[in-house]
């Protein structure tokens, strides 16, 4: 569904007998080398190899039969790029066709030395080789025989046998003009067996060494195919047993049958029709310019070397993607806002220098945000830098006693207050990465940071009665708020951070519609802050997921703290959905018919300088695509879960319990909270669904466990794709 894997299946009855391996479970194998070449069997049957790519490095695994288990995994020298493999039948050497500075060659290793030897070294390509029968001889496909005489720009594969003793080349001369690939010799070795597409289609032909007799084996409507014409699609068996790949009714299958079951008809190895290979119309009504020049392509002249001037590479910014989330505006009781971004990326032509910026507005003039991160990938090493100016918002809501004043009289009043505070975000950062693999990286960085804030006051006054008087919007200084007993004992101090970081990334995880569905991801992080604060601050995320078709069961472990001077900041927070589902802080305050909790777990249960996080969910492609999804849909693609949470803050210096409440609620720590700390936990359904491919859209139902200030199951509404 995902990946492309190894499988070993029944000869005779196809019946798949186990997967042997795959990139998601072995740490070996980042990708496999399988669109245009094939693995080989050891001669005694007990052992597989096979091409893959190892960070960055095309490498031969072995491994053993049935178990899957690798025997060996080895590097090919200076061919760094190789495939094709086929075992001699004595099983000590390996041929096959390898890539060096540009030049495809044949290459021998041999399993007691350990050495790679080069067979040929010429200009011309030579192409899936095969062992003979006694070992002697390798039958390849090669371009000698057309590279020089042909004038068109499309060179063919021919025929060539290679006699490991002499070293000496021998074309085999058919159907020149069409591809004659994927040799093979019979079990007695006087006949080699191949494909060609002399009559433009792809049909299998027998060869015989002693009287250069061709019969066609084979005549198919659509041919014998793997997924590209150069892709590998026979193989014959020490006992005449034919296997190939036939292309039919939109997809592959795999057809087995004896040598004596097909009924060959001898044809003239000169004759070529390839009208069947073109598109329709076959024929020209004009005059076919195009064709006639490429057919005809090296027969010009080329361009002097003088006339070709090498000048520097010099990046030109153009722009690859511009985005807008569209504008919306607001009139509430706050104001009037207006919510609007826009997102663009520019890159050069190569890729190699790239510049995403993107702006935003969620809300009044102080919510404008914005962010310009440029990155270089001209080497291994990626490195960047970046400014961002950020706000954030949160609000505070408290009731206190306050009077009214109204000409020369002056009466009690209630006054109820929403505090917007807006932290705002400057930022620095510079940044490199180095990839290990595909899936695994090391992250370093640095940046400088400075955080100010902003509150505005909504007041409304209330007499004691509950008569509205008057509604004010004011905006309050900092050092007046803090002030203020009513909020707290929040403070908001400006600060400036320096950070440094490290990191070890790893991620192999393919995603479904809306979450991953299989593989693994994780970061270690370890990051220390210095400036008013002095702190560190490690991550520990881990995620695994194993797909047991028709659901994944998903499990993640996730943990942040800061460690030292770090009391100023504002405490961490697990309730968030995208953590735990169920604690959001809204539904603490008599929303969806919460009442006061009366058992001790409150709100300030889940806050702290320190956080974890443990989830579970099993995931069911719902609706999507027909292959994944339980109800096929083209527009609609969503998954449905079932989710159980697992969230803990705490302070330093508190005390973890287990249970769902605190045994004594009433004791604090030294910075206000609870010193008595239990896990949040939660249970549940939500239907994540992928909208159009711009965001994911989580809704859910969740049971908080620890809570008995509701009585129905909560409902909320995330906004961020499965983790």
């Amino acid at each position: 569904m995902f990946t492309v894997d190894l499988y070993l299946a029944d000869a005779k009855t196809g019946q798949v007998l186990k997967k042997l391996t795959s990139k998601v479970s072995n740490s070996h194998i980042d990708e496999f080398n399988f669109i245009e070449s094939a693995g080989a069997w050891s001669p005694d049957g007990k052992r597989f190899a096979f091409s893959v790519f190892n960070k960055g490095r095309n490498r031969m695994l072995v491994v053993e039969i049935p178990s899957g288990r690798i025997l060996q995994d080895i590097s090919m020298e200076k061919a760094e790029q190789f495939s094709n493999l086929s075992w001699s039948p004595d099983g000590k050497s390996m041929v096959f066709q390898g890539l060096s500075e540009g030049q495809g060659d044949l290459y021998l290793y041999n399993f007691d030395t350990k050495k790679v030897t080069q067979l040929t070294n010429d200009k011309y390509s030579d192409y899936q080789p095969s062992f003979s029968r006694d070992g002697k001889t390798i039958v390849f496909s090669s371009d000698r025989t057309t590279y020089d005489k042909s004038p068109s720009q499309d060179i063919t594969f021919n025929l060539a046998e290679l006699d490991l003793a002499t070293g000496k080349v021998t074309d085999i001369k058919v159907f020149n003009g069409a591809n004659n690939l994927n040799p093979q010799y019979s079990s007695d070795g006087t006949q080699i067996y191949f494909l060609s597409n002399k009559d433009g289609f792809r049909n299998m032909y027998r060869y015989t060494k002693s009287t250069g007799q061709v019969e066609q084996m084979t005549n198919l409507f659509t041919g014998i195919s793997g997924i590209t014409e150069y892709s590998p699609a026979l193989s014959i068996s020490n006992n005449n047993d034919i296997v190939y790949s036939y292309y039919r009714a939109q997809k592959y299958s795999l057809y087995t049958a004896k040598a004596a079951e097909f009924t060959p008809k001898q044809v003239d190895t000169t004759a070529l029709m390839t009208d069947a290979g073109l598109l329709p119309p076959a024929r020209s009504v004009g005059v076919n310019l195009i064709n006639a020049n490429l057919n005809n392509f090296l027969a010009y002249p080329f361009l002097p070397a003088d006339s070709i001037h090498h000048v520097p590479y010099k990046p030109l910014f153009k722009l690859d993607y511009l985005a807008s989330s569209g504008v919306g505006i607001g009139v509430s009781s706050y104001g009037t806002g207006l919510a609007s971004g826009v997102q663009g990326v520019f890159s050069d032509i190569l890729g190699r220098n790239q510049i995403y910026a993107g702006l935003a507005v969620n809300g009044e003039v102080y919510d404008f945000g914005g962010q310009v991160i440029y990155l270089n990938q001209t080497g291994r090493w990626n490195w960047g830098f970046g400014l961002s100016h950020i706000p954030f918002q949160y609000a505070n809501y408290s009731v206190v006693n306050s009077t009214y004043t109204s000409g020369s009289t002056t009466v009690p009043a209630i006054d109820e207050r929403y505090d917007i505070i807006r932290v705002f975000q400057d930022q620095a950062t510079a940044f490199t990465s180095y990839p290990f693999s595909r899936t695994t990286r090391v992250e370093f960085g640095t940046g400088i940071s400075h955080y100010y804030y902003r509150v505005d006051r909504y007041s409304t006054l209330y007499d004691t009665t509950g008569n509205y008087l008057s509604y004010n919007h004011t905006h309050i200084s900092n050092s007046a708020y803090n002030a203020d007993p009513a909020n707290g004992g929040v403070q908001l101090v400006p600060f400036s951070l320096v950070q440094l970081n490290a990191s070890l990334v790893g991620d192999n995880s393919f995603f479904g519609v809306a979450a991953p569905l299989n593989g693994f991801r994780y970061r270690l992080e370890a990051e220390y802050n210095v400036g008013t604060y002095r702190f560190f601050d490690p991550t520990i995320d881990l995620r695994g997921y194993v797909r047991a078709a028709p659901v994944t069961f998903a499990a993640r472990l996730y943990a942040y703290g800061r460690f030292g001077d770090a009391d100023g900041l504002y405490p961490l927070y697990v309730g968030y959905p995208f953590l735990i589902r169920g604690y959001e802080a809204q539904t603490f305050y008599n929303s969806n018919g919460s009442t006061k909790p009366t058992n001790g777990f409150t709100i300030d249960q889940l806050s702290g300088s320190r956080i974890a996080v443990a989830s579970f969910e099993v995931r069911l492609p719902f609706t999507g695509p027909e292959r994944l999804a339980q109800i096929k849909s083209k527009f609609f693609f969503s998954d449905l879960n079932a989710f159980f949470d697992a969230g803990l803050a705490w302070n330093q210096g508190d005390q973890i319990q287990t249970g769902l409440t605190p045994s004594n609620p009433s004791l604090v720590d030294k910075q206000g909270g609870p010193l008595q700390r239990v896990p949040a936990l939660s249970a549940g359904l939500s239907l994540r669904v992928n909208v159009f491919g711009a965001f994911v859209l989580e809704p859910y139902l969740a049971v908080p466990f620890n809570r008995n200030d509701i009585t129905k199951p909560v409902f909320g509404l995330g906004f961020t794709p499965g983790w």
